[in-house]
């Protein structure tokens, strides 16, 4: 079993990478840019801009360490 601890408010965590998987949710264009779905509903999504940098790196950490990433993303049919 590998362990290891992140720095993390409001206390550190401690996390079993064997037992681990990142789960990557809603970051699709339509939620996160001017012009889609997001907008639509009257956010304002400039300011949720800045979560992506830290979620790439992250992505990028655990695809480097082969651990188990889960994306979602919201579709719908055409009527």
């Amino acid at each position: 079993m590998t362990r290891i601890s992140i720095d993390a408010e409001p206390e550190p965590l401690s996390v079993e990478l064997d037992a681990a998987a990142l789960i990557i949710i809603d970051m699709q264009r339509d939620f996160l840019e001017p012009g889609g779905f997001g907008a639509a509903l009257g956010n304002d999504v400039t300011r949720l801009r800045s979560a992506v940098p830290p979620c790439a790196a992250l992505l990028a950490a655990f695809r480097k360490l082969d651990l188990l990433v889960i994306h979602t993303r919201e579709g719908h049919r055409r009527i």
